[in-house]
């Protein structure tokens, strides 16, 4: 089934046509894109197992089930009406993450929630070394790992090096905001 554009004139087919209206639809504003990040933080607090339930999680990142099902509707799975809600192992969502690495701080997309874990772990680790709850060796296990296609600092003497210029303190948090710019 074709339908003509209304620019070019051309035939044009109705599939194209939706993909596109799709892909429009997908844009979000500045307070939708901050409540997909708390979204995505509410995920991954249940998936850890900080929260007994989805709603919990949802509750103490200050954001709702509702909102969760609307801006990530792939990570939540429901059996039945009006039953358990559960969060699906891993999801594909992107989200815009800040990674320390060989070239210093950067903004990435983490493609996915492995993505997103890792780089999660990364940073953790990269804080408790800095405290001294962490031998410096930890980083090890972060070698030639990526995230957004960039690679993780895992030397211990330029992580040093960083730590003595400030770059580390620039780390603000992991989600990067929708006013943050790259």
């Amino acid at each position: 089934m074709a339908r003509r554009d209304s620019k070019s004139g051309k035939k044009q087919s109705t599939r194209t046509a939706r993909v596109e209206s799709n892909r429009n639809s997908q844009r979000l504003s500045k307070r939708q894109q901050e409540e997909r990040v708390r979204g995505l933080a509410a995920i991954n607090r249940r998936r850890r197992g900080e929260a007994k339930s989805i709603s919990a999680a949802a509750r103490a990142e200050g954001t709702t089930v509702k909102t969760i099902r609307k801006l990530l509707p792939g990570v939540l799975v429901q059996d039945r009406p009006g039953g358990r809600i559960r969060v699906k192992a891993s999801d594909r969502y992107s989200a815009k993450v800040q990674v320390l690495t060989t070239e210093g701080s950067v903004t990435v997309t983490a493609r996915g929630s492995h993505q997103r874990e890792l780089a999660g772990r990364h940073r953790a680790s990269v804080m408790r070394i800095l405290q001294g709850r962490e031998p410096k060796s930890a980083l090890e296990r972060y070698r030639g790992k990526k995230v957004g296609g960039r690679e993780l600092i895992s030397d211990p003497a330029q992580l040093s090096l960083y730590a003595q210029a400030g770059v580390v303190e620039q780390l603000d948090s992991l989600y990067v905001s929708a006013d943050a710019s790259m």
